[in-house]
């Protein structure tokens, strides 16, 4: 155990913990968003003990040499002090050129640097207001062929920052920016090699700027960029980038639309499943991701079945982007009564009896959370919890749904699931797992879809694009900081996995839903 110091106060720190997870253990909310590193949201700078190995991937030469460091990734082995960012090693000035709207809801916002800023198109920057909120976005500029920085920016329902930036930045104003940041940008070398850009809403931004930086380079592999929303005014520069395609017999542009019927010379689908449908061998590829985060998840992993090496592949997904981890609005939640989002079913005894009165529902549980631990997609949102539990506290949810008998006292799939960012593609994929499993299982077809049908209804409580906070007599609780509470039915410790026990008391943290035990945050 080491002892990390910040701001005049000493806290622990575990072996193998990280400083970020150390000091959620205890209680301090330090800044942070992605927690893998790329967004730099914690970054801190050591005055005191050196920085962990790792913790300073991604930075820049000057940043490493003030010893900064990524609080997210840094595990010390010896004691530290370290303190917050100092403004001038991190941000300068950058006068808004121009700003336009280019589709509905989506914004161009040109910048001139007062400072020469070598990047790489894809590559993103942070945004500061004056008061110090900070988002970041994408380049969709081209180095070299752009005055300006470009940025696109969506505005998002209670969005912060696009609402400010859309409705207050004003042109020949200034605005404090830093980076470059990111690894997702076109790298010459093999201008022969075949590339798929797959990306989602304000995704394109990146991917635009890779593929102009490519043909700007004079690549000459095939360069397929596949766009997605939902609705066809989600979708914008359509006629740009069909002038590109013109221009550029080895780029290919696919429009693609999801959730209405696509118009004439557009794709009906999700862009990532129709482009691994048209792309379903690519071995020796190089694969860039942009957009909703569970997405470019779920595509990575579809890229790597496809025959793509790892480290072909590269992402710009939104772990900060003011909220712009959708190209839509995100549904409203439909709880059955203000403030609770219980569903009433009649008790199904045809159901019970095909289920073998439970036994056969604990094992096809068994079988789907076993499948659900070891996918690339599902498993993020499990970490510190155990599959037994899990199936333990699922099976008696769902025995008192088909059987109308109380058997389950622990939170209702809305509350349970409020701090998970859930977009309708991972329902999706994870309803349709679990109807494969069930299938596997023997169960009736019609008896599947009364099965489906039960889980369909809890769309509207889980499917968000942000957190929401816990539901507590009818009031919404806050999103961010530190609660206490008693549970009501057994849980983990997310610090040191000890098996607490109904009647605790815990520490909580409300964006993330981690839970720490008396023990872990007296520390």
């Amino acid at each position: 155990m080491t002892d990390i110091t910040y701001q005049g106060k000493t806290y622990s720190c575990r072996d193998g913990e990280s400083v970020l997870d150390a000091f959620l253990r205890q209680g301090v909310n330090l800044p942070f968003s992605c927690r893998n590193g790329v967004c730099q949201v914690c970054l801190q700078r050591s005055m005191s003990g050196k920085p962990a190995q790792g913790s300073q991937k991604g930075l820049k030469d000057s940043l490493v040499a003030k010893d900064y460091f990524l609080a997210c990734l840094c595990r010390p082995e010896q004691d530290m002090e370290f303190s917050p960012p100092a403004d001038d090693d991190l941000y300068f000035k950058a006068m808004v050129a121009s700003k336009e709207q280019i589709a509905k809801d989506v914004f161009r916002i040109q910048l001139e640097p007062s400072l020469e800023v070598n990047y790489r198109s894809g590559q993103f920057i942070n945004l500061r207001r004056p008061d110090g909120i900070s988002r970041s976005y994408s380049l969709a500029s081209v180095p070299g062929e752009d005055y300006y920085l470009e940025l696109h920016v969506k505005r998002m329902k209670n969005g912060v920052m696009s609402n400010w930036l859309i409705d207050e930045l004003e042109v020949n104003s200034e605005i404090d920016i830093q980076g470059p940041n990111g690894d997702c940008f076109y790298e010459p070398g093999r201008p022969d090699q075949s590339m798929l850009l797959v990306g989602t809403g304000t995704g394109l931004a990146p991917l635009m700027g890779i593929a102009r930086s490519a043909l700007a380079a004079g690549h000459t592999g095939e360069i397929c960029l596949y766009h997605g929303s939902s609705l066809r005014d989600g979708l914008y520069l359509v006629e740009a980038l069909r002038e590109i395609a013109d221009k550029n017999p080895n780029f290919k542009y696919v429009p693609c639309v999801s959730r209405e019927t696509a118009p004439e010379h557009f794709r009906q689908g999700r862009a990532n499943a129709i482009a691994f449908a048209q792309h379903d061998n690519l071995k020796g590829w190089r694969i860039h991701l942009a957009g909703n985060p569970d997405m470019v998840e779920s595509a990575a992993a579809l890229a790597v079945l496809s025959g793509a090496e790892q480290g072909e592949i590269f992402d710009d997904s939104f772990v900060l982007k003011d909220l712009r981890t959708s190209p839509r609005t995100p549904p409203e939640p439909k709880p059955a009564a203000p403030g609770s989002d219980r569903r009433e079913f009649p008790p199904d005894p045809e159901m019970w009896a095909a289920l073998g009165e439970g036994k056969l529902m604990e094992a096809i549980l068994t079988d789907f959370y076993t499948r659900v631990f070891d996918d690339p997609v599902l498993s993020p949102y499990f970490q510190g919890v155990t599959k037994q539990r899990l199936i333990e506290k699922v099976y008696s949810f769902l025995r008192q749904v088909f059987t109308g008998e109380k058997m389950y006292f622990g939170d209702r799939p809305r509350n349970a699931h409020h701090w998970m960012v859930i977009p309708d593609e991972v329902f999706d994929y994870r309803e349709n797992l679990m109807t494969t499993v069930i299938r596997e299982h023997g169960l009736a077809e019609h008896l599947i879809e009364r099965w489906r049908a039960i889980e369909e209804s809890y769309r509207g409580d889980i499917v968000k694009y942000k957190a929401f906070g816990r539901m507590l007599d009818g009031v919404e609780l806050p999103v961010d900081g530190f609660g206490h509470t008693v549970i009501e039915v057994g849980a983990m410790c997310d610090s040191c996995e000890r098996v607490l026990e109904p009647g605790e008391e815990v520490r909580y943290h409300l964006r993330l839903g981690h839970i720490y035990c008396s023990a872990c945050h007296k520390e």
